[in-house]
């Protein structure tokens, strides 16, 4: 049996959108999953920022770690240019400078996304939200089918039954 989008739930496409948003612009690339509620609040459809993270993997990523990083996936695929103490991306030769064992190197992070971006991942999520609302319309149509079809069956084992 199919599972039930979790787009479907009460509250998901504002939570998903939300943490698109915020994590897109946050200075760091990740947080630890749980500490992502410090900036976003609490998620009002999963009792975790966790939850929601693990169930939309095609938006988030979230490390194998015990903490469990959490992160956008389109953000956790750009290189680690960003300097979130300068609040820029580095260029080659200033990155080729940067002593690995620095505080330099330890402060550099996957550079925030830009509005075209956020508004592209948003899209997304809007379009499989309306995916799974018309996926589900298509299944209701099979409820008053297969009853039917189930009491025809019965019917006629019914009737062979008593003759």
């Amino acid at each position: 049996m199919a599972r039930r989008s979790p787009y479907l739930k009460d509250w998901r496409l504002v939570d998903v959108i939300g943490a698109i948003t915020v994590m897109g612009r946050y200075p760091y690339s990740s947080r630890p999953a749980d500490d992502w509620k410090d900036r976003l609040d609490a998620p009002r459809s999963a009792s975790s920022w966790r939850e929601v993270f693990d169930e939309h993997p095609e938006l988030f990523r979230v490390s194998n770690e015990q903490k469990g990083w959490a992160s956008l996936r389109l953000r956790h695929g750009f290189d680690r240019t960003y300097s979130v103490q300068r609040q820029r991306e580095l260029s080659f030769e200033e990155l080729s400078q940067v002593d690995p064992e620095s505080e330099a190197y330890k402060d550099l992070t996957r550079r925030p996304l830009t509005p075209e971006e956020i508004e592209s991942l948003t899209q997304i999520a809007i379009s499989l939200h309306a995916r799974a609302i018309a996926h589900e319309g298509e299944r209701r149509w099979l409820t008053p089918l297969l009853f039917t079809l189930l009491g025809t069956v019965l019917g006629v084992v019914l009737q062979a039954a008593l003759r």
